[in-house]
């Protein structure tokens, strides 16, 4: 009995609930037909629809991009180059950047889409922001590491560590400061620069006339017409100066219709003398060492001097047919060394130099003053020549009679 009971009452609970509950849709029903809803205070101050609705509109101008990105704008208008486009060229979605769901890189365009990989795909050069850290200005490379220089510009540093010289040992950064920024030679190289220099107020494209290049300043190629000014102006050490002080007082050819460059043809390269002149003249088979024992100095080679104990074969590779003619004759001369009657080359001596007047003068005058009136010439001396012992030599001659070599 108390069991029926107990579900009498929960029954009639349910139906109680249910009738509420369509009591209550019931009143929302009859309000809807009504078209009367019951809203709060704060929603019964919305304004009216926008009528901006009812329009098409466009996407953002560059203009209004501007207006808040401005410090990149004037960015992008002094150093972007190429990047000199519309916003929405690179940035075809915008402002989507929402952290935690969209990551800032994942928000901007990449680089690749436009470029690809034009410096190549390592991981170093796929890395755009390695080097171009600002894409608004895309040249500006502020933080580029030395290693990095070579992925791009692999010519510069390959011609650095195959002519080794102190540009070597220098960061790329040092002179170029800035990238595509190609630095004077005289910002180092000059009184200003406290560097080794050689010409005073020079233009750099003149150090381009001798220096292959400043990744290889060692390798110095020239042309032949080169000026002797420029080859004098950077050698300033005391044996170059000489040299070019020399070569310029020359009375030679050497000095008037030459440069240094014709016979120089390679820097630091010391030319054979047959490189211009044959043997024509001379004794065959005459090396460098020979010529010099006369010419003493190239770059004078007319001033010409010889030691006194000159052999007369060495004088003889020259004067091929008086050197001939004085060993055919077989006199006293011919024991002589040239140099002791011509001390000085090109010098003819008298006779009386040596031999005084032992004919007297009323003979001589006879034969126009000369000697060889009767003797013919020096090195063929024709008639009897009388010894020191008779007094017919002079202190000079007699000099020659003792270091002949002749046996008395």
């Amino acid at each position: 009995m108390k069991k029926t009971a107990h579900v009498v009452r929960r029954y009639l609970g349910i139906c109680c609930l249910l009738a509420g509950a369509l009591i209550a849709v019931s009143a929302t029903t009859a309000q809807a037909r009504t078209g009367k809803v019951t809203l709060t205070d704060k929603i019964q101050q919305v304004p009216p629809r926008p009528a901006l609705f009812d329009k098409t509109t466009q996407p953002l101008t560059m203009e209004q991009c501007v207006q808040c990105h401005f410090a990149v704008f004037n960015t992008l208008k002094a150093s972007g180059n190429r990047h000199q486009k519309e916003c929405t060229f690179c940035h075809e979605v915008y402002h989507t950047y929402a952290p935690g769901k969209v990551e800032y890189t994942d928000a901007l365009p990449k680089c690749v889409d436009c470029h690809g990989y034009p410096h190549g795909e390592k991981e170093d050069t796929k890395t755009c922001g390695n080097c171009h850290s600002n894409a608004h200005a895309p040249l500006n490379l502020p933080s580029v590491k030395q290693d990095l220089c070579s992925n791009c510009h692999s010519g510069p540093p390959q011609q650095l560590k195959e002519f080794p010289s102190k540009h070597t040992d220098l960061a790329c950064t040092d002179c170029h400061t800035k990238h595509g920024f190609i630095p004077s030679c005289l910002s180092c190289h000059s009184q200003e620069g406290r560097r080794p220099y050689h010409l005073v107020g020079v233009e750099p494209k003149v150090c381009l006339t001798c220096h292959a290049g400043p990744h290889k300043p060692m390798v110095i190629a020239y042309a032949e017409n080169t000026p002797k000014e420029y080859c004098g102006n950077c050698h300033k050490n005391a044996s170059h100066a000489q040299v070019y002080q020399t070569v310029t007082k020359a009375n030679s050819k050497h000095n008037t219709e030459i440069t240094c460059a014709a016979c120089h043809d390679t820097h630091g390269k010391i030319p054979s003398c047959f490189k211009c002149h044959d043997q024509e003249g001379h004794r065959a088979n005459l090396k460098d060492e020979d010529c010099l024992r006369c010419h003493t100095n190239p770059h004078d080679p007319m001033n010409i001097s010889f030691i006194p104990t000159e052999t007369k074969e060495v004088c003889g590779g020259c004067h091929t047919e008086v050197y001939n003619t004085l060993i055919g004759s077989k006199t006293r001369h011919t024991n002589q060394t040239c140099s002791f009657c011509h001390p000085k080359h090109g010098l003819i001596p008298t006779c009386q130099s040596c031999h005084g007047n032992p004919h007297g003068e009323a003979m001589v005058a006879q034969f126009g003053g000369k000697c060889d009136g009767c003797h013919d010439i020096a090195h063929k001396i024709k008639g009897r020549m009388k010894d020191d012992k008779q007094g017919s030599l002079t202190e000079a001659g007699k000099k020659g009679v003792l270091t002949s070599g002749q046996k008395k």
